[in-house]
């Protein structure tokens, strides 16, 4: 039935049922106002409609395994059970119907149990054990499933519709190594199947096979050279394993057979930065700006790329288009402003600098770059937050220690200043801590032993006491 004739039953229905007064209506009519109600989730009232045509046809079995459907949609578990024991009929539907009231009740030998009725009737299709399977994961209870498909197995000819749904549930469980089997049994029986060998590449990559993966690839493509797709992923699969110029070999197949050349090139590009030819990697970022202008992304690998050529001016210029094409690109923002820093334009490089994302746990670059430009433009309070940040993460780090010594002896707040020094004194002492540190902070204490009892001297006077 039509949609719109669906939509005019039910009004009959409700008009008739506002007016207190019942008309005629055949069970499956009942039926078909019920489902219209179940797909809005107005299970009371889809109860309700079932409940009258019972009245109705008492001996209906349709409608009273539709009952006991709205009753479990309700969580009236116990009623439910009472209306399913009351049919004689056992179907597919009434299967479903007692697997769910079975998962309701923690009953997972009689939930396995409607489930192998399903698969082993007579009239059962593929689709029935798809949606047993779609059951079990909407319910969470994907382990049910290895009791199951033996029998879907034993079943059918032809599991493999089956069998490919049941790795893909796999793969979202991230039970890869289970659904590597699911997919290889699939492909013994069809190997042809260009989709199926792209998605066990896939799921060998995401568990780091990537010889496996490519491999997987190569059959893909030996079925159909021209996938771009699965070229692509090839593509991608050198590139994660560290083989930068296969990946480069690949992508330039791929440009071959996409329409989307900027992406192409780009991947190229990206290749090319991870071996380290910038001039290669900015030849062909350039030709994808050429294609698509407005893609900050592009802008910013252009600026890291010049950046590892010592063109810090150039590299500036493009985080500059980056943030025009997208302001809310903070780590393009950040980046500037500690290129800003190195160049001594402070009040700019501060502006672009507040993006740096001040949480309990920080990126200790930019944070430090933000510290040291508030130092520069007489922010101490700021410098401050952001030190102490740092510190948290690195107490041991003495340039971050002289720092905030400085800043508080810039304030005048001589006494904080003194228990930082007393402090980073104490920490001085720590020779076993300082021996792990790397060789640049070991090195760093030394000199900042020294200029910390520079700040000692300092401090003694504004305290008029020897510390």
């Amino acid at each position: 039935m039509k949609e719109s004739d669906i939509r005019k039953l039910r009004e009959r229905y409700e008009k008739l049922l506002e007016e207190g007064t019942h008309g005629y209506f055949e069970p499956d009519e009942l039926e078909m106002i019920a489902d219209s109600y179940e797909q809005e989730m107005s299970y009371r009232k889809a109860l309700h409609v079932v409940s009258h045509g019972l009245q109705l046809y008492p001996s209906n079995e349709m409608l009273m395994l539709h009952k006991a459907r709205c009753l479990l949609s309700l969580g009236r578990i116990e009623d439910a059970g009472r209306v399913l024991a009351a049919i004689t009929e056992h179907n597919i539907e009434y299967h479903f119907t007692a697997a769910e009231w079975a998962l309701m009740r923690d009953d997972d030998d009689g939930a396995v149990k409607s489930f192998c009725s399903i698969i082993s009737d007579a009239d059962a299709t593929i689709e029935d054990c798809i949606d047993v399977l779609d059951i079990c994961a909407d319910l969470d209870r994907v382990e049910l499933l290895e009791q199951v498909t033996p029998v879907v197995e034993r079943q059918f000819d032809d599991a493999t519709p089956y069998l490919r749904e049941l790795a893909m549930l796999y793969e979202e469980k991230e039970q890869d190594q289970r659904a590597i089997e699911l997919y290889n049994q699939v492909l013994d029986v069809n190997p042809f199947s260009v989709d199926d060998w792209f998605s066990l590449a896939k799921v060998y990559a995401r568990v780091k096979e990537y010889a496996k993966a490519i491999e997987a690839c190569d059959f893909a493509l030996a079925i159909e050279e021209n996938d771009e797709s699965v070229i692509a992923f090839k593509g991608y699969c050198y590139y994660d394993s560290g083989e930068y110029m296969q990946a480069i070999e690949q992508f330039q197949a791929f440009l071959q057979c996409t329409s989307d050349k900027a992406v192409a090139y780009e991947l190229i590009a990206e290749a090319y930065g991870r071996l380290e030819k910038h001039e290669q990697a900015i030849e062909y970022l350039l030709k994808a700006v050429a294609i698509n202008d407005r893609s900050h992304d592009l802008y910013y690998q252009l600026a890291v790329n010049h950046y590892y050529m010592g063109d810090v001016d150039e590299a500036i210029s493009y985080l500059r288009k980056a943030v025009a094409c997208d302001d809310s690109d903070d780590e393009a923002h950040v980046f500037m402003g500690e290129l800003l820093l190195q160049k001594d334009e402070y009040e700019e490089a501060y502006i672009h600098l507040l993006r740096t994302q001040l949480t309990p746990v920080v990126d200790t670059v930019p944070a430090t770059a933000l510290a040291d430009v508030c130092i520069h433009l007489q922010r101490y309070d700021e410098a401050i937050k952001v030190l102490e940040l740092l510190l948290e993460q690195d107490p041991y780090e003495p340039h971050y220690l002289f720092d905030i010594i400085l800043c508080y002896l810039q304030q005048g707040e001589y006494q904080t200043a003194a228990e930082w020094v007393a402090h980073s004194e104490k920490l001085s002492r720590d020779t076993q801590k300082i021996s792990i540190l790397d060789e640049s902070s070991r090195k760093a204490w030394n000199s900042i032993r020294e200029r910390i009892d520079e700040l000692r001297n300092i401090l003694s006077v504004y305290l008029d006491k020897k510390l």
